[in-house]
């Protein structure tokens, strides 16, 4: 592949997918820096594997694979593994109209990292609507175990989000609301 296909491929992927990088780098990092870090991992590691990529996948499927192993990767060979506090994940939400919102999705994304690795990477697969045969693709498990471990998962993120005080307190998350 020459150097202008592949900087045109790379540029269409990022327009389309940067929130799968975004929300995995996210995902397995407790603060901004590390984020951006874990970020601009992962874009080298796509770039440099362009040339690998055989179409027989869709290209979020691949760019999911890529980033996925390339956090695994990352955060077992760091040592970056700080607790994160409310200040430092307020810090990295982006600029919303809605600072409530912010504050749940950022309590929600320090609830999935508390989840197992595998566990944390099917959470992000099945919230952006992958079915078990394309997690199972990114992930080799099986389909039978991509189910079992999300249903595990899904069940663990459930019971952490009900004791936690910030959701329950919050109307929208209360059962008077409903």
């Amino acid at each position: 592949m020459n150097d202008n296909r592949r900087e045109e491929l790379f540029t269409q992927w990022m327009a389309e997918h940067r929130g799968i990088v975004v929300k995995v780098a996210r995902s397995f990092t407790s603060t901004s820096a590390d984020t951006d870090d874990l970020i601009q991992e992962i874009l080298i590691r796509l770039w440099a594997s362009i040339d690998r990529y055989r179409g027989e996948s869709k290209p979020s499927t691949w760019i999911y694979r890529v980033a996925l192993n390339r956090a695994l990767t990352w955060q077992r060979d760091t040592s970056r593994h700080r607790v994160a506090s409310p200040t430092h994940e307020l810090q990295q939400l982006e600029a919303s109209t809605n600072a409530d919102d912010q504050y749940h999705l950022n309590r929600l994304y320090e609830q999935i990292r508390q989840l197992s690795k595998f566990d944390r990477s099917l959470m992000l697969l099945s919230l952006d609507g992958f079915s078990y045969a394309e997690m199972s693709e990114i992930t080799g498990l099986s389909e039978s175990n991509v189910g079992a471990r999300l249903s595990r998962a899904r069940s663990t993120l459930m019971a952490a989000i009900s004791e936690d005080s910030a959701f329950s307190e919050d109307s929208a998350f209360s059962e008077d609301s409903a």
